[in-house]
């Protein structure tokens, strides 16, 4: 039987090291945890090069939990901890795209990563946006980074192609004078929205109306909305979502 590995040993530190992004980019690997999140990368047919897990099982390295805490990042972890290739990044031309201009935050990154992924689109994201392929988005995300393409772009000038649409809180068009396809979608930092001259630079600016009092809606909410009523007569139908 295999014995158990604690937090000192090597092949812990080596995969609790992709906790970094340093790391991540520099072996092409990352961490997956849960088994159901598990189970639904491996279903996409992601190479996984470890599992470890506190009870010894096929496939499996048996940890004790101070290994798998510190393999999750958490305190309370859930386990199994998966080291996983990150898939090769690319664009596809062919799909609308969500963008990610600058939003940090990991949770609001992964839930936008679900949002294209549900709705067949792909995602972008620039420099200073928070990285899709960290454990913590992967987890936002449920995976969807392994079910829909995925790329880092260094400007906006990569997405010749599409129709450029900048989300803004007020003075943009509605839903329906959006006609053009593909659009790629710009969602801003949370705090600060879209900088003006990435604004100034799209071929459309859209505004989501609202009723209520609030001034804006979170990044993350905001991008779902816009991406579910543009899939609208664009060959997806999202009714069954």
């Amino acid at each position: 039987m295999e014995p158990v590995r604690t937090h000192r040993a090597n092949s812990v530190v080596e995969a609790a090291r992709l906790h970094r992004a340093k790391d991540r980019k520099e072996r092409g690997l990352t961490l997956v945890e849960g088994p159901q999140l598990l189970k639904d990368v491996i279903a996409t047919g992601a190479v996984v090069k470890d599992t470890f897990a506190l009870d010894a099982g096929e496939g499996t390295i048996p940890v004790d939990r101070r290994a798998l805490e510190r393999l999750s990042g958490t305190k309370n972890p859930r386990g199994p901890v998966a080291v996983v290739e990150i898939p090769t990044e690319w664009l596809d031309r062919k799909r609308n795209l969500l963008v990610s201009v600058g939003v940090s935050d990991p949770g609001n990154v992964g839930t936008m990563v679900r949002t294209a992924a549900a709705f067949d689109w792909g995602f972008a994201y620039l420099p200073g946006s928070a990285d899709p392929w960290s454990p913590k988005t992967i987890r936002a995300g449920a995976g969807g980074q392994f079910q829909t393409p995925v790329s880092r772009i260094g400007s906006l000038g990569e997405l010749t192609g599409w129709a450029t649409v900048a989300t803004v809180p007020s003075g943009g068009a509605g839903f329906a004078e959006i006609r053009e396809r593909p659009v790629a979608v710009l969602i801003g930092e949370e705090a600060s929205g879209l900088d003006d001259r990435v604004i100034a630079s799209a071929l459309h600016r859209l505004t989501i109306p609202m009723s209520g009092p609030a001034e804006s809606l979170n990044a993350a909410v905001a991008s779902a909305i816009a991406v579910y009523e543009l899939s609208k007569g664009s060959g997806h139908d999202p009714a069954g979502v």
